[in-house]
């Protein structure tokens, strides 16, 4: 049978078992696609501004507490991991990612596993902290992130298609746009949710004051600096090495400076 992050030719781009020959070096074809999934989700971001300003995109007012992860052993073993290993901003980012995926799954009417969603978004960064190894200098740091957890919840006695969905979708949350169809709403949701915080896509598909909720319990403060976004030496032709220096390794702006923290 061929797996959630597989095609019958080859490992999909991003996966770890893709990864596994080729420390996340992206062939020219490669960076071609990546290159065309960022502009996908560019233009996507471009149509929805529109449809905001128009009126054609209005998104519903989401209740937080009804998207708090639930009470198991996959989500306090992944809360605790991340609690001993991610700094505040990093931790914080990692909280707004599965927020705002939750909150894009919501106005999209996107069914998802809440659990392996929660463990894959809390964990995502894992491979950006303190005493990581492999260094990102040296591998891909969503790939290497990604066998991390992976090994980390078979370790705590997950079981393996557990710690293999969890692993996949934080291997691949750099492919940009990840599709629901072909890899699953876990691993779509995490990339979506990432990609919200630091570029602000999707951002017009979230209610205002919903989203200064999520702002306000957690405060972007330090996110660049927490992701090394302009500091990090990535591992030469993976996904994060393309990805910054399509921008110069220069931080974008934060895409939610104009959100009034106090809205209702």
């Amino acid at each position: 049978m061929v797996s959630q992050g597989e095609t019958l030719g080859a490992p999909s781009m991003g996966t770890i078992a893709w990864g596994e020959a080729n420390n996340g070096e992206l062939s020219r074809l490669e960076k071609v696609r990546l290159v065309g999934s960022l502009a996908y989700v560019q233009v996507r971001d471009l149509v929805d501004a529109v449809g905001r300003r128009v009126g054609w995109l209005r998104p519903a007012a989401v209740s937080l507490d009804e998207m708090t992860p639930p009470e198991n052993s996959l989500v306090e073993d992944s809360m605790q991991f991340a609690e001993e290993t991610h700094d505040q901003a990093l931790l914080f980012h990692s909280w707004r990612t599965y927020f705002f995926g939750a909150m894009l799954a919501a106005h999209e009417g996107i069914e998802y596993d809440r659990s392996l969603f929660f463990a894959s978004a809390i964990l995502h960064d894992v491979a950006l902290t303190k005493d990581h190894v492999p260094h990102l200098c040296d591998r891909c740091f969503a790939l290497s992130g990604g066998e991390r957890v992976r090994d980390f919840l078979h370790a705590k006695g997950h079981s393996q298609e557990v710690g293999n969905k969890v692993g996949d979708a934080i291997a691949m949350h750099l492919n940009g746009w990840v599709s629901k169809r072909r890899h699953g709403a876990v691993a779509h949701l995490v990339s979506r949710g990432a990609g919200c915080d630091l570029f602000g896509a999707g951002r017009h598909r979230l209610e205002e004051a919903s989203l200064a909720q999520v702002l306000r319990r957690y405060p972007r403060d330090g996110v660049i600096e927490a992701l090394q976004f302009e500091t990090a030496d990535h591992h030469h032709d993976t996904r994060p090495a393309v990805m910054t220096g399509l921008v110069g390794r220069k931080a974008p702006p934060d895409p939610f400076r104009h959100v009034p923290l106090n809205a209702a």
